[in-house]
């Protein structure tokens, strides 16, 4: 799904993702967004968001202490992040994340030779990638309407 290329503000990607800003400052700081921003940017900063925040089974992970991105969460981002510039996504499309990999599925039958080949046993998570880059025009759209202000017209008295 090929994106308009406009460019975005760190605020305006957080507001398109639907966080906070400071999930883009943070995001920023750690190497996930740089200028200029643009509208994969959102695509890949929810996915930040999500996989900054799983701690795998058997992991310990303080809550105080800074936590540095892993190979497989950058891998994710930025693979979502391609997910959001290339052709045939989906709404359906799926990004499966893994402890040691991350894998884009866009059909049912890539699904069951996913799940065959990889899950098992093990824990995964399902990010809707697919899902949120089909929201980007509609985020966009919501965007462009809060840019605009009303011009206020003074009443002469």
């Amino acid at each position: 799904m090929p994106l308009l290329g406009d460019r975005l503000s760190t605020s305006a990607v957080a507001a398109a993702a639907g966080l906070s800003e400071s999930w883009a400052w943070k995001a920023r700081d750690q190497g996930v967004l740089s200028e200029p921003h643009f509208e994969e940017d959102v695509v890949a900063l929810r996915v930040y968001a999500f996989v900054s925040q799983i701690v795998w089974p058997g992991t310990r992970r303080p809550r105080s202490a800074r936590q540095d991105l892993e190979l497989w969460q950058q891998s994710a981002v930025e693979t979502a992040r391609h997910a959001a510039l290339g052709a045939g996504v989906t709404p359906e499309t799926a990004l499966w994340v893994l402890e040691d990999s991350v894998h884009l599925v866009t059909s049912a039958d890539q699904r069951a030779a996913f799940d065959l080949r990889h899950l098992g046993q093990r824990c995964a998570f399902r990010i809707p990638v697919g899902l949120w880059i089909s929201e980007l025009p509609e985020a966009m759209a919501a965007l462009a309407s809060r840019r605009r202000r009303g011009v206020r017209q003074e009443s002469v008295r």
